[in-house]
This record gives structure tokens, C-alpha cells and sequence, in this order.
């Protein structure tokens, strides 16, 4: 972007210096400014330890060369008002009001002392052929900035869609995370206490997953999770959400179904993992806690409590099993 700004914005104001009858001297120095200093600045940024803070200083040096050359190009207007509005731009867009107003103090205080080594020449009027030249750097450079600030909005957009999936779906069981799961879960007992509809949680658990752990190593327990958690997606209704509660355990919201059919879905799941999950050619097993919303309910914990206290049944009475 620097360099598409110094070198269109070099057409008007080279313009404006050639019907002032500037020397070539002064072109060629305007033309070595323009074009030499947008690739010693990408040098200085990537040369520097804090390549932040050396973008923030070439662009103060960018605007003190704008205000020297507003100087010696005697105000031109057209040219001049092109460069000021730009640079106050960019500043106000890259570090706030803050830069914006060092930087605006740089360009007037190099443009004033410019201004007395030149005598204060001052020549306004902007020739026909100024404008001419003048309307790359105001359509090109501004197309620019219009492309690459939405760009930015979508690179922006992607990340806080990333974020909210990722807030939403833990990354490795594909379920929902416990947070929202549980925002879930609120909200279904609110509609119960509105509505009196039911609904029905299970906390499921992996048996002996420690030991899996233990003897098989990690992997093998991750890759246990990941079959587990499909199995889990793939067997509830699209209304129903598995999330993940814990390490390895984990809840099923159901509405609109009682602690029968909440039984029945356990059981089905239950011996879904136990014939398409082995380790070691030993099936892995779940033990899985059913309770259906109550009257007495009045939290989302006595709730879930209750689908635990089902769930501790269920490891009491040996694994591999559904209690309600």
C-alpha cells in the first residue's frame, strides 16, 4: 500500500512541481523519494526487533515526507489536499487519534520549515494537467484502501466465526463444550418451568477409562473418545445434543422425551459402543445415568445432579449399564 501511494501520489505532485518550472534535480529527488523510500521502509520493518513499532515510525516519516513535499510543490491544492486527506486516513485507521495527530504535527512542522527554506512560495491553483495526474493517486490508492479494508473485515468475520465455533464444538470429540451444553440444558429447564414440557438428561461415562489409558497408552484413549463421541452424534435425533461433560464423560440433552424413552436411547447407545468399540479385542463400555426433568428442579445442578447420582448407580451396580 505504501508503495502504490508514494508512487501514484508522485504523479500529481511532479505535476504540479513541473508547471512551477522545478529543476530536475528536485524531480529526481521527488522521484527517488517516492520510489526508494517504500522499500527502505519494508527493509526497516523487517529488519527490527519490534517490527510494530518500526510500521508505527515509517508511518510518522511517511507523512513528515508528505509535508515536504506539499512544501516545495508551493501548496498546490489539488495535490496537497489529496495528501493530507490520505495520510490523516491511513493514520487514524492503522493507530487511532493518537498517531494521527503526532503525525499531522510532523507533516505541518516539516511543511512550515520546508515552506521558510523556500521562501514561502505559495501557487494554490491547480493546473488543468495537475488534475489529470492527480486522479490515480485519488482513484487507485482509494480502491486500494476500499479492497484491502474488506479483506480485513472478512479475515475478521472468519476469525470470530472460528471463535464462536470454537467456543461452541470441543475440537477434539466434535460435541458441544460443556458451556454450551449447559446453556442448553438452562434453557430447556426454563421452558419446563414455563411450559411443564419434558425432558430427559444422561450422563454418560466411560468404563475404566483410566485403566484404557494406563495400558493401552493415550492415543489409544483419544481414539477411543473420538469413536465413543461418534457414536453418540450419529444415534440422537437432530433436536437432541451430546456435549462434553468432563474428561470422559459426558451429557445428552433430550427433549421432549421421558425417562423411558431416555432409557431406551441409553441402552441403544450403550450397545452401540459395546459392539463397534474395542480395545485390545476387549469391548469398551459405558455406564450411563438417565433422569427426567421434575418438579423440585429449579436449577440446572439439581438437574444434572440427579443424572449423576443415576450415573453412580450405574458404576455401583458393576458398569456397563443404565440407570434411571
Amino acid at each position: 500500500m505504501r508503495a502504490l501511494g508514494f508512487t501514484t501520489g508522485m504523479l500529481g505532485v511532479g505535476s504540479a512541481l513541473h508547471g512551477q518550472g522545478a529543476s530536475a534535480p528536485v524531480l529526481l529527488l521527488l522521484a527517488f523519494t517516492c520510489l526508494g523510500w517504500p522499500v527502505l521502509a519494508w527493509r526497516l520493518s523487517g529488519a527490527s526487533a519490534d517490527p510494530l513499532k518500526a510500521e508505527y515510525r515509517n508511518l510518522t516519516i511517511d507523512t513528515g515526507l508528505a509535508g515536504f513535499w506539499i512544501a516545495m510543490a508551493q501548496f498546490d491544492l489539488l495535490p496537497s489536499a489529496l495528501l493530507v486527506a490520505v495520510m490523516a486516513m491511513d493514520r487514524t485507521v492503522a493507530g487511532g487519534w493518537a498517531l494521527t495527530r503526532r503525525s499531522m504535527g510532523v507533516m505541518a512542522a516539516v511543511a512550515l520549515v520546508t515552506a521558510a527554506f523556500n521562501g514561502f512560495a505559495f501557487q494554490p491553483r491547480t493546473q488543468f494537467a495537475t488534475m489529470l495526474w492527480s486522479m490515480p493517486f485519488l482513484l487507485l490508492y482509494l480502491l486500494a484502501i476500499g479492497a484491502s479494508t474488506r479483506m480485513f473485515a472478512d479475515k475478521v468475520r472468519a476469525q470470530k466465526r472460528a471463535l464462536e465455533h470454537g467456543s461452541r464444538i470441543d475440537a477434539q470429540t466434535g460435541l458441544a463444550t460443556r458451556p454450551q451444553w449447559m446453556a442448553l440444558v438452562g434453557a430447556e429447564l426454563r421452558r419446563f418451568h414455563r411450559y411443564g414440557s419434558v425432558s430427559s438428561l444422561l450422563m454418560v461415562d466411560i468404563d475404566r477409562f483410566k485403566r484404557i489409558n494406563d495400558s493401552a497408552g493415550h492415543l489409544a484413549g483419544d481414539q477411543v473418545i473420538h469413536q465413543v463421541c461418534a457414536i453418540l452424534r450419529d444415534g440422537l435425533r437432530s433436536a437432541d445434543t451430546a456435549g462434553r461433560y468432563g474428561g470422559d464423560e459426558f451429557g445428552v440433552l433430550l427433549p421432549g422425551t421421558d425417562r423411558e424413552a431416555a432409557r431406551e436411547v441409553a441402552e441403544r447407545l450403550r450397545r452401540a459402543v459395546a459392539a463397534q468399540v474395542a480395545i485390545g479385542g476387549a469391548p469398551v463400555t459405558l455406564s450411563i445415568g438417565v433422569a427426567e426433568l421434575a418438579t423440585g428442579m429449579d436449577a440446572i445442578e439439581d438437574w444434572t445432579g440427579a443424572a449423576d447420582e443415576a450415573l453412580y448407580r450405574a458404576k455401583g451396580a458393576g458398569r456397563n449399564c443404565v440407570s434411571a
